[in-house]
């Protein structure tokens, strides 16, 4: 379906180029260059450990804007960053790639590749001289498993009163991958570091937005389909308890060791995403944020069903915005508890296959997906220039009983702890 999306956006691409009678050309760019450190030596969000990484948060773009008339449009947006499917390979990638056309002040249609609408800043969201803090909370900013896709977008607008009201409707897919990382190796089936399982995801949503002055209030809903695009692999819905002796019991992970037991599983896993946000003006250039996401997902039992946000204000003094914020993303209890079983499983070493077993607990709960944390962050960004910001911010997140942000080390247990982050990057726009 998008091979048939991306042929009537080259066609109507041609078009708009062909019965134009004049072409505006807009040429922008936008980059970081973000340094942090932790103090814990294991990885936190891919590349964050004691021993400081420029990978995290830097990046590269530059956009070009062509006007062919009032009604016609384009726009392709181009970044160099860490690939989504690599730890250490750095990718150039076309962000955004879409035809425009308005036919009046109020309609506006889009087809091509978007960013994922929904957050308070779903489109600036790699800009970082458009925001303030080092780096947006990956407790909601990582709520959708894509941040852009490959589809349509029609925007409405009704001028009201005392502001505007905006409603959104999207559709479309993209192609990433799903990161995970094992602690342990497991002779003859895998072994132990970050891998990357190729996902399709298929959505559509709606966004529904007031803007008032200098406040907006948002609302968004939408329905990801998340599907593996290798036949080896599947989303497993449900680990059932198996005993092959009285008073001994494991997780049945593949299915040699299950005993006869069915896993279900299947190749794709659906799920809702709602969210409600709002950044307002409290006067005396204090502004206040926050966003709340709830995540459903139909029938896995994994921690995709959670509630994460956070809150935050910031103040204006001179060219300093100092800003605190608290954010948090915990997965439903019975998804943690199912977590922490099988970090802890363990059966006999006499039993047939126990190593095998043992191990393939732990991997399993490498593997599924959990949350259970939450950071405080404060610091400030400095405008050195109208088009360049200097940011520092120090951050301290704890770990509940688990989080799938960190890659678990051999030693095997991050819970309860905290990790102190330190950052400084430069953002600029031209």
């Amino acid at each position: 379906m998008l091979k048939h999306l991306e042929f009537v956006l080259v066609t109507l691409l041609t078009t708009a180029v062909s019965t134009a009678t004049a072409t505006d050309f807009s040429l922008s760019g936008y980059g970081t260059l973000g340094y942090v450190k932790s103090d814990r030596p294991y990885k936190l969000q891919r590349f964050i450990d004691d021993r400081g990484t420029f990978a995290r948060d830097s990046l590269f773009g530059v956009q070009l804007d062509t006007k062919f008339n009032v009604h016609w449009s384009t726009t392709i947006q181009a970044q160099i960053s860490p690939a989504d499917d690599d730890d250490n390979r750095w990718n150039a990638t076309l962000s955004w790639a879409f035809l425009s056309w308005r036919p009046n002040d109020d309609w506006l249609v889009r087809i091509g590749k978007m960013r994922l609408p929904g957050y308070l800043n779903s489109e600036n969201k790699d800009v970082g001289w458009t925001f303030d803090y080092a780096r947006l909370p990956i407790e909601v900013y990582s709520t959708s498993p894509t941040v852009d896709f490959t589809g349509a977008s029609i925007n409405k607008t009704w001028g009201l009163t005392r502001g505007d009201l905006n409603l959104e409707l999207f559709w479309g897919g993209a192609d990433t991958a799903w990161r995970y990382s094992l602690r342990d190796n497991i002779p003859e089936y895998v072994n132990a570091g970050a891998y990357f399982n190729p996902i399709r995801v298929e959505m559509k949503g709606i966004v529904l937005s007031y803007r008032e002055q200098d406040n907006l209030f948002l609302f968004s809903f939408y329905k990801p389909s998340v599907a593996q695009r290798t036949d080896e692999q599947q989303w497993v819905y449900h680990l059932p308890l198996v005993s092959p002796f009285p008073g001994i019991r494991y997780y049945a992970i593949r299915p040699e060791l299950a005993l006869g037991t069915e896993i279900p599983s299947g190749r794709t896993e659906d799920f809702s995403v709602a969210i409600v946000a709002t950044d307002i003006d409290l006067g005396h250039d204090i502004r206040f944020s926050a966003e709340y996401v709830r995540r459903l997902v139909k029938y896995a039992e994994d921690g995709i069903n959670s509630n994460g946000g956070y809150a935050s204000l910031r103040k204006r003094i001179g060219k300093w915005t100092p800003y605190l914020y608290y954010a948090w993303l915990r997965s439903e209890d019975n998804a943690l508890d199912l977590n922490l079983a099988l970090n802890h499983s363990s059966i006999p070493k006499w039993l047939p296959n126990a190593s095998l077993i043992n191990l393939s607990q732990r991997a399993a709960a490498d593997i599924f997906i959990a949350y259970d944390q939450t950071t405080w962050a404060f610091g400030a960004s400095y405008a050195l220039t109208q088009t360049s910001k200097l940011k520092l911010e120090w951050s301290r997140t704890h770990i509940g009983m688990s989080s799938s942000f960190i890659d678990v080390p051999l030693s095997g247990d991050v819970s309860d702890q905290d990790v102190n982050l330190f950052s400084l990057s430069y953002n600029f726009v031209f």
